[in-house]
């Protein structure tokens, strides 16, 4: 785990305080941090699946983009 850094945001704060509510975190650096976590482990999965047979490689990330 890295170390942690104070850093300026600019966030929607009823957006932020609705995903607060919805994950029951008590801060809003916990839900943020939560978050960053969650996209982590989706980014290990994506690769760990890369490496799985062809029939499972048709899972996209609801995270990301998609192209147009």
């Amino acid at each position: 785990m890295g170390h942690k850094v104070r850093k300026t945001l600019n966030i929607d704060a009823a957006k932020l305080k609705r995903v607060q509510r919805y994950l029951g975190l008590e801060t809003e650096t916990a839900v943020i941090d939560r978050l960053l976590d969650d996209c982590e482990f989706e980014r290990e999965l994506m690769q760990l699946l890369r490496t799985a047979p062809r029939s499972f490689r048709t899972l996209q990330s609801p995270l990301a983009r998609r192209a147009r």
